[in-house]
């Protein structure tokens, strides 16, 4: 999460301009201040929130501003109760001012039914030991702690919003029967994690398999995202999250499959590193079981009850998934649609909700030939979404005599671009033994890497990034910090090396620990729904 800390400097005759130079920082819109921007909306209201930023534009126009001042606006048109007596800008300099984003604790005690609030900096890789910039945090010495609104349901029941603030425990008291779920920050308003106790993370497991719509839509998708973060993080055991997407099961709707596909990438390309490893074959089965009713649910037609947007999102995203994870169904009818376009692209035309999968399938089960039409067609499109969708199905080819005459395509200026090379290097790389063959390839080539790909900006950088960012053995780390040793010119790829070693030193550590956790569940549980 990049830091925000930055003056307004435009002048206030666009809404929407205003409201984006808020928070941009290097010149782009940044994520983190779109969401903090949200979280206040969220609390004070449309009404209160809008009425702020009126007066704010009203009095400002055609001059210059900074942030707090528009912080003082939203304040003085807020009802202090809701801010707990603080002000907007105390609230946002903690959010503003100091880089990360925490996640909440929530521990019940049930004998006498209270709980205990209190938040800590959320870090994805704790063990690592660049987790500081060179920024200096104001708040030193009790930095990493912000003023959190927070709400809660219990039994369909939703709470005003209150605030934890930094440094502080709070205590609820008299909450509902201990046999109760309760959920925080619903629909994820809030820019933070939530992390629970095991025994209410089993009471929401629970109750999203009884009835997985007395949750929020959005929260269903949060709890995914964050018991696999949590997990990953060392905060949870990896028990939960795997627990918890069984679920899926019974759910379709495109936001909660997103979260949980988003998420359950990066244990499946663990475990690809060796295709040929039991762990590899269980995580894509347990994919395949949990994806495949809303598979059967979708199919391939778009009817006209299933036409909407996230209807078309839910079936694209499922198709793609058990297709690449070897669901047979899958990849006959993709392949079929693929021969048929083949004969006639016109009168056979894929609908382009599908177009990816089906062409990757289509390379990925073909032959040469089917390989170089595809390759002709890249050569010319004129359509760049088209030419996005054939340079992905070129990548997906399992002939490594194919795949390393696209290597080398990617250096000759032909016709792939070389600002495109680490596009394509970057999608070889994690295919299914993928990994090693992009490393020799740069490792052997790097002289030439470096003279043709040195001067484009960060083109050599994220090439180094993307090949080496799912390597997970101590062996190959060996190698790599070998190569860097013997190697006098890293370029402008330095410091992608470096951080790519703190990478591959925490996938080590994350198949020590989370990666045997992972093993050890899909060995002792059978997902059927």
């Amino acid at each position: 999460m990049k830091l925000i800390q930055y003056l307004m400097l435009f002048h206030v005759n666009n809404f929407l301009v205003i409201l984006q130079s808020i928070f941009i920082f290097d010149f782009y819109l940044d994520d983190k201040g779109a969401s903090i921007l949200r979280m206040i909306y969220t609390v004070l209201n449309e009404t209160t929130f809008f009425h702020g930023v009126s007066n704010y534009l009203d009095h400002f126009k055609y001059s210059n501003a900074v942030q707090d001042e528009l912080w003082a606006f939203l304040t003085n048109v807020t009802n202090p109760s809701k801010l707990d007596g603080y002000t907007i800008k105390q609230i946002m300099d903690t959010w503003t001012l100091q880089e990360g984003y925490p996640v909440l604790i929530v521990t019940r005690y049930y004998n006498n039914n209270t709980l205990t609030l209190k938040q800590k900096r959320f870090l994805l890789d704790p063990n690592s030991l660049n987790q500081t910039s060179n920024y200096i945090n104001p708040f030193k010495p009790l930095e990493f702690q912000w003023y959190i609104p927070y709400d809660y349901m219990i039994n369909s029941k939703l709470s005003p919003f209150q605030w934890l603030s930094p440094n502080q425990t709070d205590q609820l008291i008299n909450i509902h029967s201990s046999n109760d779920w309760i959920l925080f920050n619903i629909n994820e308003f809030g820019f933070y994690r939530v992390n629970y106790d095991n025994q209410n993370w089993n009471l929401i497991i629970n109750g999203l398999k009884e009835n997985s719509s007395q949750f929020p839509l959005v929260s269903r998708a949060q709890l995914i995202d964050d018991s696999f973060s949590l997990a990953r993080s060392g905060d949870l055991n990896v028990k939960i999250p795997l627990d918890l997407s069984t679920y899926l099961c019974q759910e379709l709707n495109y936001i909660p499959f997103s979260s949980f596909s988003t998420n359950i990438q990066y244990p499946t390309i663990m475990f690809g590193q060796n295709e040929n490893s039991i762990e590899y074959y269980q995580i894509k089965n347990y994919i395949l079981q949990l994806e495949e009713p809303a598979y059967k649910f979708l199919g391939w037609s778009i009817s006209s009850s299933s036409s909407d947007y996230l209807s078309r999102q839910l079936r694209s995203l499922v198709i793609s998934d058990l297709c690449s994870n070897g669901h047979q169904s899958c990849i006959t009818e993709a392949i079929l649609q693929y021969r048929k376009w083949r004969l006639d692209p016109i009168i056979n035309s894929i609908n382009p909700d599908f177009r990816t999968t089906v062409y990757c399938q289509g390379i990925k089960n073909g032959t040469v030939e089917d390989y170089l039409f595809i390759q002709n067609q890249y050569k010319q499109t004129n359509d760049q979404v088209e030419k996005n969708r054939y340079g992905f199905a070129l990548t997906c080819t399992r002939n490594f005599t194919l795949l390393e005459q696209l290597l080398n395509e990617t250096l000759r200026n032909d016709y792939i671009r070389l600002q495109d090379s680490s596009t394509f290097i970057g999608r070889i790389s994690v295919q299914p033994g993928g990994q090693k063959l992009t490393w020799r390839f740069i490792s052997q080539r790097w002289s030439e890497l470096v003279s043709k790909l040195g001067g484009l900006s960060f083109t050599l950088s994220n090439i180094v990034e993307s090949v080496l960012q799912y390597i997970n053995t101590q062996k190959e780390l060996d190698i790599i910090e070998k190569f860097m040793r013997e190697t006098k010119d890293l370029s402008i790829a330095e410091r992608a090396f470096l951080s790519s070693i703190e990478k591959i030193k925490a996938n080590i550590r994350w198949m020590d620990t989370i990666g045997r956790g992972i093993r050890k569940w899909l060995s002792n549980n059978t997902v059927t729904c």
